[in-house]
């Protein structure tokens, strides 16, 4: 049985479409649930409650994302479109003072891709963290990825409504007060430099070590 916190990196990178996926996954889907209320509505065996309603909630929770990402793109240009933009600018301030390598962008995987082609389709509009687990399929690390989004520049909003952690793409203007941040975490994450090396070269770039 395949857990919960591990379903997105099984469906987001599956080799069956989408489309395919729910077509699989729904009969299944169906018939577990419907067990599932069978079992509750006998409410015998404690055992068996707990094995079928751990059965449901994997297999449910696998369908509905992939009933949901059937309405996501497969490829999202806008995505892409904004991370060049983000590059080029780096690009543009620091290609003189920091190694190429260092001036890429993070965040490029199909789980931020995901999560932003749910908040584009919403452009506006309040999502639900519950909403974009869904999408990944992780309970665990969605919403840190999320806010990865935010660390790139993106106009993402956090806030709470009625007590739900929500999430809103407020535009699709970058913020691009944020790459010398970018910039300073890449450096960071390189282990082949020295402390010192990195000292250099964020001192080169007129960029702060702490921020």
């Amino acid at each position: 049985m395949t857990p919960s916190s591990e379903i997105g990196s099984d469906s987001m990178n599956s080799q069956h479409p989408p489309e395919e996926e729910w077509q699989r996954l729904r009969p299944d889907a169906e018939h577990a649930l419907r067990n599932l209320l069978s079992e509750i509505v006998d409410h015998k065996d404690p055992q068996s409650l707990f094995e079928a309603y751990t059965y449901a909630k994997d297999i449910a929770a696998r369908a509905v994302q992939s009933r949901m990402l059937r309405h996501l793109p497969a490829e999202n240009q806008q995505f892409r479109a904004l991370h060049a933009k983000i590059r080029q600018e780096m690009r543009s301030r620091y290609q003189d003072t920091v190694p190429a390598r260092l001036l890429s962008t993070p965040y490029t995987g199909r789980t931020h891709e995901g999560l932003f082609s749910l908040l584009q389709e919403n452009l506006t509009q309040a999502v639900p963290a519950a909403m974009l687990r869904i999408v990944t399929g992780d309970h665990v690390h969605t919403e840190r990825r999320a806010r990865e989004l935010r660390e790139l520049g993106f106009d993402l909003d956090w806030y709470e409504t009625e007590e739900i952690s929500v999430y809103e793409l407020r535009s699709l203007v970058l913020d691009f007060d944020m790459i010398p941040a970018i910039v300073r975490n890449n450096v960071r994450r390189v282990k082949s430099l020295t402390k010192d090396e990195k000292q250099r070269i964020l001192k080169n770039a007129g960029i702060p070590e702490n921020g």
